[in-house]
This record gives structure tokens, C-alpha cells and sequence, in this order.
């Protein structure tokens, strides 16, 4: 994790977690992320091809160039970037890991903004993950940035962080499909030459429920 909204995210949803699959949707507290919230959002996950921005702070919005709450993040990728995010979300929702992504967006004149992306999952009314929270920062902060719509997103890089210890009780996604990739909890490291992809273990709290 690079950018500060990711890192501290992370660390309240860690805490609140506090050795659970995942922390409820209530156990959410906007105000102790008031500094992030311009940053964060909550996705909606009606399938595994729907997953739909719920909320979405002010600066992510302005820096993408139009309302995010409504949009698919599908709907952003194409290609194998699409197939590799939804197959990351798939992860978030089925197995309690947190996702990270690296992307870059482009201008009319291709110069690159950079991007970090973290998605954490949220158990709401009962014990599956139906929303996810997560946050969209700018590691680099070119000048036409928010003065273009960025539709397409590209991406560079994830990595995936896994419980130490499996949950008491797992959460079951509702009519999730399992995906092609990334389905072995301990995958390889893979390298393409254009994409980074790595598996990170041991990133959340160690403490049992």
C-alpha cells in the first residue's frame, strides 16, 4: 500500500474487524475516517458482474470526471483487466481477502495519472459479503487531473492479502460463480511484462475470533 486513504482504511477496517471474516456494514463509523472520506466508497455486489458504487466521496468524483454512485466498476475495465478485477472481487467476496490495485488513466494527449484502488469486504444482513468498502487515490497528481472524464481504467497491478486463519464462520457470496483464476488461495506469482501480479499472505490481524 502506497497512498495514505489505502493504508488507513485498511487499518480501521482491520480494527473494527477485530479477527472476524469481516466487519458488519453498521460497524462502519464515517467519522472515524473523516479526513478519508473524499476518497472512499461502498460497491453493492448483486452478482459476479455486479458491483455497483453505493457511495462515492466528492474527490473521487471529481478526479474521474463524473458521479460514480450508480456505475458498475466493471464497467470501467475491458478485456483481461475486467476478467482479472472481477476475479479479485470474487476473492473479496468469497474468501474475506483484501484487494489491491494499481491502474493508470490517460488524457486525450496520453499522459498517465496513476492510481491505488483498495476494496475490503462488508458483511450486511447476515453473513454474506453483499457491500464492499474501499478507496481511489492519485499517486501522482498531473495538472489536467479533474479537468477530464476518465471512463476507461487500466490496470497495472494487484496484490491480494489473505487471513491468517480461516474464519469461524465463512461467508457465502449470493450466486457467485467460481472464477477461472485466482481460485487457489496460494496461487503463484505470475509476471506478463505489462502487469504485476502478486499474492500477499499474513496481511490481516492475527487474532482469532
Amino acid at each position: 500500500m502506497q497512498h495514505n486513504s489505502s493504508k488507513k482504511i485498511y487499518g480501521y477496517w482491520n480494527e473494527v474487524r477485530d479477527g472476524r471474516f469481516a466487519p458488519n456494514r453498521l460497524d462502519i463509523e464515517p467519522v472515524k475516517i473523516a479526513d478519508i472520506l473524499p476518497d472512499v466508497f461502498i460497491l453493492e455486489c448483486h452478482d459476479t458482474s455486479t458491483y455497483r458504487f453505493r457511495l462515492a466521496g466528492t474527490r473521487l468524483c471529481t478526479t474521474l470526471g463524473h458521479e460514480l454512485r450508480g456505475r458498475n466498476l466493471l464497467d470501467y475495465w475491458s478485456g483481461d483487466d475486467m476478467e482479472a478485477v472481477q476475479n479479485l472481487l470474487h476473492n473479496v467476496a468469497k474468501d474475506g481477502a483484501g484487494a489491491i490495485m494499481e491502474f493508470t488513466c490517460s488524457n486525450g494527449d496520453r499522459e498517465r495519472a496513476v492510481f491505488e484502488m483498495i476494496v475490503l469486504p462488508l458483511v450486511h444482513n447476515g453473513r454474506t459479503v453483499t457491500r464492499m468498502l474501499g478507496s481511489i487515490g492519485a499517486l501522482n497528481l498531473p495538472y489536467w487531473l479533474g479537468s477530464v472524464e476518465l471512463p476507461q481504467l487500466n490496470l497495472t497491478s494487484f496484490e491480494l492479502l489473505w487471513p491468517n486463519v480461516p474464519p469461524a464462520q465463512p461467508a457465502q457470496p449470493v450466486a457467485l460463480v467460481e472464477p477461472d483464476v485466482l481460485a487457489d488461495p496460494k496461487p503463484p506469482s505470475v509476471t506478463d511484462g505489462r502487469r504485476r501480479f502478486r499474492i500477499v499472505e499474513g496481511g490481516l490481524s492475527t487474532r482469532s475470533d
